[in-house]
């Protein structure tokens, strides 16, 4: 019997919904649903019929078609490029989402899907010029741009390093759409590279990348949600219990009271100690650990 069990929101660890034995995380449901378009593109006789209403087309959306500004990536057909793939943009984004969890990285392929599509529309508006997106091979080139970015040095066979990989695909892609005169697939690529490199930077996960500017993003985005003003800090006992494990800092003392942290410092620390004590230090990702040693230092600091 089948079981479909909704995940909690927000643990980096938890697939959003499991089918039987199988989790399904975002990039299994990605690319699940890139096989599924696929398929229906062999049934219809290599066409992709009722697919192409998902499919991008400026004019199109223009005219108030707008789901295809998010939908365009599940419109594939089948070949064994694409189920190379298909398998690169799994492996790849596995990787990222288990740095990232499951929410920022989903985040992170929403804005891969639809700035460049936004862009797209705008060449369209500006030049007339023809074309549109589907597939999802230049979402998978955002994401191999993204590993590379966090993971420079990381080996591909037969031991090229990742922003090597990464640097010769855009640019043959590039050339490619100059060649044919593209317009809108130039200006997307460019997009969906900009978008790969500034996104992760921002969100916290590419921080040697020095060279890629960083943009401060809402609180929303990085999953981190200020503490109303009118708002006491909680002192659950779970929040007390999670402290004390993990010996962050010695109790704040009269002179140097724990409301001088940010109420911003203050939310994301409360929201890093409810994870550990939940599910322990493993499940931080490198960048909470970096930050919960930041605060831990702080507040040492100002017990001095």
């Amino acid at each position: 019997m089948r079981s479909f069990n909704m995940g909690r929101f927000g643990n980096s660890d938890d697939p959003w919904f499991s089918v039987g034995n199988v989790d399904v995380n975002t990039t299994a449901f990605v690319t699940g649903l890139g096989v599924l378009s696929g398929l229906l593109w062999l049934l219809q006789g290599r066409r992709f019929g009722v697919l192409e209403i998902l499919a991008l087309d400026p004019d199109r959306v223009l005219r108030g078609q707008l789901w295809r500004i998010v939908t365009w990536p599940v419109v594939n057909d089948i070949g064994l490029f694409t189920l190379l793939l298909f398998f690169v943009f799994f492996m790849l984004g596995s990787q990222l989402e288990a740095a990232m969890g499951r929410r920022l990285f989903t985040t992170y392929l929403v804005a891969l899907v639809v700035i460049p599509a936004v862009f797209a529309i705008l060449v369209h508006l500006a030049t007339n010029a023809r074309g549109g997106l589907f597939g999802l091979r230049q979402v998978e080139l955002g994401v191999l741009v993204g590993f590379a970015v966090r993971l420079p040095n990381a080996r591909f066979w037969p031991g090229i390093p990742a922003w090597i990989i990464a640097a010769v695909i855009v640019v043959l892609n590039l050339f490619g759409d100059i060649g044919q005169g593209n317009a809108i697939g130039v200006v997307s690529l460019l997009a969906t590279v900009a978008v790969a490199l500034v996104g992760l930077r921002s969100l916290g996960f590419a921080e040697d990348a020095h060279w890629v500017p960083k943009v401060p993003l809402p609180a929303g985005v990085t999953g981190t949600t200020p503490t109303p003003k009118d708002s006491k800090p909680s002192t659950s006992k779970r929040k007390r219990r999670g402290r004390g494990k993990l010996s962050v800092a010695p109790p704040p003392s009269a002179a140097t009271p724990r409301r001088e942290l940010s109420r911003l410092d203050e939310a994301e620390m409360d929201a890093i100690l409810d994870q550990v004590s939940e599910h322990g230090m493993d499940s931080l990702s490198p960048q909470q650990r970096q930050r919960l040693e930041e605060h831990a230092k702080r507040l040492r600091q100002r017990d001095q």
